[in-house]
């Protein structure tokens, strides 16, 4: 399959640079529309919608394991993720990408579109949103992510 190349609204893009820059919105969630080779944030949360006490792995667990839309829908999550320093031993903070294709996904043509698209799809929000492509990752199911979590 050839590499596709998505691209984003300059609005999702900018959208993007923001939380990087501002961290708000903490999590964007993005599908691509197949038939266009466009990517699109279907879903935003706003540090200002977050529950007291709950971080942005929270709130992703939450929707990944509750909402019916995210259990059988591949999609791109980027959010800011607070980590511990290992050196340091101080809080910080990265933006962090994934893939994510749930087991559970029926549909193969889609598995095969988001896997022939992640190379491209991760240089593009490198180049527009100057996100590092380090911080980018492919998962399958919770545990993966709750794993690479864990070596940030």
């Amino acid at each position: 399959m050839p590499k596709l190349d998505y691209t984003l609204s300059s609005e999702d893009g900018d959208k993007l640079q923001t939380m990087r820059k501002k961290r708000d919105p903490v999590m964007c969630i993005i599908t691509l529309k197949m038939n266009e080779t466009v990517a699109e944030i279907i879903q935003t949360v706003q540090a200002a919608d977050m529950p007291e006490g709950q971080n942005t792995v929270d709130i992703l667990r939450d929707l990944f394991n509750s909402e019916e839309k995210y259990k059988n829908l591949p999609c791109i999550v980027v959010m800011d993720y607070v980590c511990t320093n290992k050196r340091s031993g101080a809080d910080t903070d990265k933006v962090l990408v994934f893939k994510w294709i749930p087991d559970s996904c029926s549909k193969i043509r889609q598995k095969m579109v988001y896997s022939s698209a992640w190379e491209g799809f991760k240089t593009m929000l490198n180049s527009t949103a100057n996100i590092q492509t380090g911080n980018m990752f492919e998962a399958q199911d919770w545990d993966d992510v709750e794993d690479k979590l864990k070596d940030c």
